[in-house]
């Protein structure tokens, strides 16, 4: 990034000798290239702003009228989107430092550093406040569609029914998803599929009123909130309007596709108390409509209760599998870019029911973690991943670090660090070779449980990641707050890296943003050669995904790491 031709900089400073110093710092670096406007108060700020636009401010902690981290909560409160460089005497720079983690993009210590120092540090601040925004809006909306995603349609849906308790009034739920869309993937090609979410997302807005939500869950799941209706016929309305926009074709280059939407609708208070109440009952009623021969819509009612049945009968099979050694680890290799060699693996869990299919985890994941099974079922990976792992040494393999999944309810377990630590002496592992795998939303819980558990867990010698990073809330200090070590690049962001317009400069600023907090950065999905020689290219430390290996059962993935490295492509 280079300055603009005339940097406005907003100076927040009642020492008249700092303000003369700053003028002449700037002046020396580059004359006639900054616009400084000062105020020496914090009651100046609001109207100041108000007139004013400004790529950067310049603010002391000790004003007349404020002290400390008000002063940058202030600013943030009149433009959020302003990069702001705090200035603090050596006493107060771990007011400072707390001043980063509350929004401000860096700090100066008055007395150090010369007109080049300053310079770099406003530089510094835009560019790392743009990637801070880059990254705040990925984490509320969905990179393909624009529209918003499962974070931020939650946020919606609770402020919606929020409003309902306090207002009265009803409010609606739609859950669709297109039919027969992995048939259309598995045809055509993602790349097809793509396209055609992105139409069907310009089709639904048109159905949608202003105030509504219209959001994308993932895959081709979508969901609307419809604020303020006066009954279940408004919902029948919006429903009708949606099953007639899916009948023309949609013409996608030289494919011209014919698509149908099956819509399940709950309504609030009615249909559920909570919102998991109301997404489940939505979701339900869309899987009723499916049943009834799909291209239809549905209301959720208490016969859909039900279909409970199902899912009990899963949840028996489940409660089984531990029992029956029906649960399998698949080992997924983590790659040094440059060298190709494996330095280390991700445990994944699998389910291999007596004489069926493998089933992958995203088909009863949630009913582990719904069920409380989650628990036991992840004691019995931790202990299976770090056995195994302390088998591969015994065998006089490369020592590697294994990784394994967090879900929420391990997480909020306050014996977990006890689990783990039993884990590491019954099966004589060293700590450093386990790395435990976080979201981002469990971080951002931000509760005394968070703090202590993961302080315990460092203590130990564990290694800490976070997962998926980019697709939860992103508010960035959780990375300064907590001890971790890696970050993990979602995939979604590997996958558009050719092709993305926002990816390429995405994915970098993530890479930059890792690194300069000494974090090691993995991309995960990797494909192809072209995004591993993007993220080789660009520094990033590891890669993991299909272009090296699928995850590979136990005995597949020793006779690789007895090799070293994969089968390279």
């Amino acid at each position: 990034m280079t300055l603009p031709k005339m940097f406005r900089i907003l100076l927040v400073e009642d020492n008249p000798g700092d303000v003369r110093l700053v003028r002449e710092m700037l002046a020396e670096a580059n004359p006639g290239s900054f616009d400084i406007t000062h105020v020496s108060c914090l009651s100046n700020v609001s109207r100041t702003m108000g007139n004013q636009e400004f790529d950067v401010a310049l603010v002391d902690l000790s004003l007349p009228d404020a002290s400390g981290l008000c002063t940058v909560t202030h600013l943030h409160n009149v433009n959020a989107s302003l990069p702001i460089v705090v200035l603090s005497s050596l006493t107060d720079e771990d007011t400072a430092l707390l001043a980063l983690q509350n929004g401000a993009q860096d700090y100066l210590v008055k007395g150090r550093g010369d007109a080049h120092t300053l310079v770099r540090a406003l530089r510094y601040a835009v560019e790392r406040k743009q990637s801070e925004d880059k990254l705040t809006y990925l984490a509320q909306y969905d990179h393909l569609t624009g529209l918003p995603n499962r974070a931020l349609f939650r946020d919606r849906l609770n402020h919606a029914m929020t409003l309902v308790t306090r207002y009265q009034g009803t409010t609606g739920l739609m859950f669709l998803d297109l039919d027969h869309f992995k048939e259309i993937n598995d045809t055509l090609g993602h790349d097809v599929g793509d396209l055609l979410l992105k139409a069907m997302a310009v089709r639904l807005k048109n159905c949608v009123r202003e105030g509504d939500t219209l959001a994308r869950l993932g895959g081709d799941e979508f969901t609307i909130i419809l604020d303020n209706l006066g009954g279940a016929d408004d919902a029948t309305a919006v429903a009708e309007k949606i099953i007639a926009a899916m009948q023309p074709p949609f013409e996608l280059g030289e494919h011209e596709i014919f698509v149908t939407t099956s819509v399940g609708i709950a309504l609030y208070p009615n249909g559920g108390k909570t919102a998991e109440d109301l997404i489940k009952h939505a979701d339900a009623a869309m899987y009723h409509a499916k049943s009834l021969g799909r291209n239809n819509y549905q209301f959720y009612t208490a016969t859909l209760d039900s279909q409970g049945l199902q899912r009990m009968t899963l949840e028996n099979r489940l409660r089984h599998a531990l029992e029956r050694e029906e649960f399998l680890i698949y080992y997924q290799p983590l790659i040094d870019p440059h060298s190709k060699r494996i330095t280390g693996a991700e445990a994944l869990l699998r389910w291999q029911p007596a004489g069926e299919e493998l089933i992958l985890p995203g088909e009863f994941i949630y009913l582990l973690e719904q069920t409380g099974l989650i628990i036991a079922v992840g004691k019995w990976v931790l202990h299976t991943a770090c056995a195994r792992n302390r088998a591969w040494q015994n065998d006089g393999l490369a020592p590697i670090p294994v990784a394994v999944n967090l879900s929420a309810r391990q997480f909020r377990q306050k014996e977990l660090a006890a689990t783990v630590e039993r884990a590491l002496l019954a099966t004589g592992l060293e700590s450093q070779y386990l790395q435990m795998e976080l979201t981002e939303g469990l971080l951002m819980e931000n509760t005394g449980l968070t703090d202590r558990t993961l302080t315990t867990l460092k203590d130990m010698g564990v290694r800490l990641s976070v997962d998926d990073f980019g697709t939860g809330y992103s508010s960035l200090s959780y990375l300064k707050r907590f001890p971790l070590d890696t970050l993990k690049i979602d995939q979604s962001f590997v996958h558009d890296l050719a092709t993305g317009p926002t990816d390429p400069a995405l994915v970098n600023a993530i890479i930059a943003l890792g690194h300069s907090l000494r974090l090691t950065v993995v991309a995960e999905g990797v494909e192809t050669a072209e995004q591993l020689a993007f993220l080789s290219k660009r520094g990033c430390d590891e890669v993991q995904g299909y272009y090296f290996s699928h995850p590979l059962p136990a005995a597949e993935f020793t006779a690789m790491l007895a090799g070293g490295r994969p089968s390279a492509p």
